[in-house]
């Protein structure tokens, strides 16, 4: 079945072939960004070649502004060609066959693509001389006004991902500087250069290159000159002076020209110019090492403005926004954006011109923005992202936060609102006895929650101290009203571990703060960086720690992209993306739902009907374990508990008991040393927890049957197996097969007590699609691997039934897993004669 696309410029429906995907790529240029109209731009137009018509046809061609149709009236020539294939002169055959100055070759941005390429050619003085240019003039621009800027007809970036996107492209494949650290500083350095041009008072952009200034090497000089003053303008300048030691450009002339020639005719600091996808667009030039052995995983825009929704900073209370470990600014640049709309709705009708407002806004960014990072590229970065989108870069710090909290631009007990991804996700501890001492977490806790401040740890997860440390910040509460209030993303193991720390560290936060809601988030939140779960979670400083209050809870499916980072639709009823009234693709994205519940929650006390969100009482998280993640108490997955407690006294079930109450014992060993040898008489087979869910296991590792260190990891028949960490809660019978082999400590046994259940019902119940497999999903915790713990299994309610009724079951079971056994006996005997007759 052949796939479809609409084009982009006329809504034709065209096969997807392998270079269509690059055609609708350009398509998107040449009318989002340069400015043409969708009505003169035609694809697949025949060329004329004296009386042949049909035989070749030019991929996009884009038509003067008269509105004719015609070969002698085509402005730009666009040819289209897969990545990997070289240039060759098929376009300037073409153009040269029509009337058109500009011819484009264009083959994406990928590894192996060798585009794109622009040509100008003089109509008048030699049609056949083709200049190869470094961009195409906007809709309505002559050739001669390329570059030739003044301040006020500066446009607003539209685009700005893909902007970087070709910068990026045409840096790492023809600058000499070829570290991905180098090359984007040396983007920050001109792009700082650009954002200076633009604060200056003179009426011609000094930050341009003419075409005509691309024709000699005195030409290219001076322009690159300009550049090189406005840099040595830039190290002088109070705002942005500590923000660049090195004294000069290091970019060769050629890539310094390419970089301005895409800059120039933006206004980046225009309030039009689009910020949404300013952080993503940043991402393009980050090298690898920040994007994830650091634990530095950039926030999604749409994480980000659902955390802003939720926290809500207030410009009428003048309220300060914080952010310590600040990345590349996306909480503190989208919520001065979220105070600047509330500015200008409040002076909507006083007719503010445009400076007046940007100014207030620049004074509110001076006084009650504020954040730190402890890597100076993104330090830069925040900085520079600020001033594109209102100033505030006089409050960014390039210091670590946790080391020293006094050289941070604000005090203890300060912040209104802090907003904060910490890094998380790697093995990278602070160990630093001084900084590890400054904090709570720094220490061992001890069973309740208290801090044992005379036994030091010897290191700790940044994101823990980052949670201590941002508490500290927060403002006390006073006269009875809140204190400060915080979002934050957090590891789910945090909230959700089993293990001792995990516990103690959640009854300290309830001894520190109000949990005013958690979102789980799903997997592909950080991916393609990180597949750690993650949670966003809302606190507030408030003295009323004791009550039992409501905590808003709701798990999140998805956040617009899938685990490779990409885009995903929703779908409709025939499973084609659905569009929305304007003909856009919809983003199936559940935040902004999720943030319409918690404002109906936080103004009626009360969650709409059908609703995805719920509401935990504090005291009933402070049962078992002190569980924080919303997943453990969604009741769309705990219906199935619910059911079960209703269904005593209906039919065959008699009473609700939990696993631990029939059970011998519910265990998984020790790690220990592998001791790998060959099979014989004296070895048993060592299966891991993907081999015991197969029939027929491939490459089966075998130990001694007297290796002392595996003594704990035999099994034996009757036993229950259940799955505990990777491929979660799948569950295994123990039979003849199994029957005194070793299992890996992966996997959880569970042994029945006969005298008060037939193990073979028990299997049954929990091998269930719709009981056993619901209730052990519900206890999945960890933040990348998935983990269920025994203590979880050994709660687990267990419905049972008349005695007659499990004695069927039972041996419905045991009938069906004696005939398994048997096939799995007669499938080896058929592969042993196979080896026997054959070898």
């Amino acid at each position: 079945m052949k796939d479809y696309i609409e084009d982009y410029a006329t809504g034709k429906k065209l096969i997807v072939r392998p270079e269509e995907h690059y055609r609708q790529e350009f398509e998107h240029y040449l009318i989002d960004e340069l400015g043409y109209p969708k009505k003169d731009i035609d694809i697949e137009v025949p060329l004329q070649r004296g009386s042949n018509k049909k035989s070749e046809a030019m991929d996009i061609v884009v038509y003067a502004a008269s509105g004719r149709h015609v070969q002698d009236n085509i402005r730009i020539v666009v040819e289209i060609k897969r990545p990997g294939i070289p240039y060759d002169g098929q376009l300037k055959s073409y153009t040269t066959a029509t009337t058109a100055p500009y011819a484009a070759w264009y083959q994406g941005y990928d590894a192996d693509s060798y585009s794109p390429r622009y040509f100008y050619r003089d109509m008048k003085k030699d049609p056949t001389k083709f200049n190869d240019i470094l961009q195409l003039p906007h809709y309505g621009e002559r050739f001669d006004e390329i570059g030739k800027y003044r301040k006020d007809d500066l446009q607003p970036a539209k685009n700005l991902k893909s902007l970087f996107q070709r910068i990026h492209f045409y840096l790492y494949g023809n600058s000499e500087i070829k570290r991905e650290e180098d090359i984007a500083e040396e983007f920050i350095k001109i792009l700082f250069c650009k954002i200076l041009d633009e604060t200056l008072p003179d009426e011609m952009a000094a930050f341009r290159v003419t075409p005509s200034e691309l024709e000699t090497e005195e030409g290219k000089t001076k322009a690159v000159g300009r550049i090189k003053g406005l840099y040595s303008e830039l190290r002088k300048n109070p705002s942005f002076s500590d923000m660049f030691t090195d004294n000069k450009i290091n970019l060769d002339d050629e890539s310094i020209i390419y970089v301005v020639s895409e800059l120039q005719e933006y206004a980046l600091l225009d309030p039009q110019t689009n910020t949404d996808a300013l952080g993503d667009a940043y991402e393009i030039f980050l090298p690898a090492t920040l994007k994830g052995d650091s634990g530095q995983f950039f926030t999604p825009r749409e994480i980000v403005r659902f955390a802003i929704g939720v926290m809500k900073p207030s410009w009428r209370k003048h309220e300060s926004i914080f952010d310590p470990a600040c990345g590349s600014g996306g909480f503190l640049s989208i919520g001065l954006e979220n105070i600047r709309k509330q500015m200008f709705d409040a002076y909507k009708g006083r007719n503010f011109s445009r400076d007046k407002m940007n100014s207030l806004v620049k004074e509110y960014a001076k006084n009650h923005i504020y954040g730190s990072d402890i890597d100076p590229l993104l330090y830069r970065i925040a900085k520079s992202y600020m001033a594109i989108i209102g100033d505030g870069k006089s409050n960014i710090v390039n210091e670590d936060s946790l080391k020293d909290t006094k050289k941070l631009p604000l005090k203890f007990n300060k912040a209104d609102v802090i907003l904060t991804n910490p890094p998380f996700g790697t093995k990278i501890d602070i160990v630093n006895k001084d900084t590890l001492d400054k904090y709570d977490l720094g220490h061992k806790l001890n069973e309740d929650g208290t801090v044992n401040k005379e036994e030091l740890l010897a290191g700790q997860d940044p994101d823990k101290l980052f949670l201590d440390l941002n508490l500290k910040f927060l403002k006390e509460p006073k006269n009875g009203q809140p204190g400060g209030r915080m979002a934050i993303v957090l590891p789910k193991e945090i909230l959700s571990g089993t293990e001792g720390e995990s516990i103690r560290i959640r009854k300290w936060l309830l001894k520190k703060a109000r949990i005013l809601g958690v979102v789980d988030l799903p997997r592909e939140a950080f991916q393609p960086y990180t597949g750690t779960k993650t949670s966003l979670v809302f606190l507030e400083r408030n003295t009323d720690l004791n009550s039992n209050y409501p905590i808003f809870m709701s798990v999140s499916n998805t956040v617009g992209h899938d685990r490779r980072g990409k885009a995903i639709y929703v779908k409709d009823n025939s499973g084609e993306d659905a569009v929305d009234s304007d003909g856009n693709k919809i983003i199936d994205n559940d935040l902004p739902k999720i943030l319409d519940e918690w404002n109906q929650y936080e103004k009626n006390h009360t969650l709409p009907e059908n609703s995805q969100s719920f509401l935990v009482n504090v005291d009933d998280t402070k049962k078992g374990i002190y569980r924080f993640d919303a997943w453990y108490y969604d009741p769309h997955k705990n219906k199935i508990v619910k059911k079960l407690e209703d269904s005593v006294g209906n039919g065959d079930v008699i009473e609700i008991q939990s696993l631990r109450d029939v059970a011998l014992d519910i265990f998984y060993p020790g790690r220990h040393k592998r001791n790998y040898v060959e099979p014989s008489k004296d070895s048993v087979p060592f299966y891991s927890g993907t081999q015991i869910l197969q029939a027929r296991p491939y490459d089966l590792k075998y130990q001694p049957r007297d290796y002392k260190p595996a003594q704990h990891h035999f099994v034996k028949k009757g036993w229950i197996l259940v799955t505990r960490s990777g491929s979660t809660g799948r569950v295994v019978m123990v039979g003849d097969n199994l029957d005194n082999t070793m299992v890996t400590e992966h996997v959880i046994r569970v042994i029945a007590d006969p005298q008060q259940i037939d193990p073979y019902y028990l299997y049954a119940y929990l091998s269930s699609t719709k009981i056993g497999k619901t209730l052990l999903d519900r206890g999945i915790y960890a933040s990348v691997v998935d983990h269920i713990s025994p203590q979880f299994v050994a709660s687990l309610p267990i419905a049972r039934l008349k005695p007659e009724k499990e004695k069927e079951i039972a041996n419905k079971m045991k009938k069906s897993l004696e005939l398994e056994e048997k096939a799995i006996a007669l499938f080896k005997k058929g592969n042993q004669e196979i080896d026997d007759d054959i070898l």
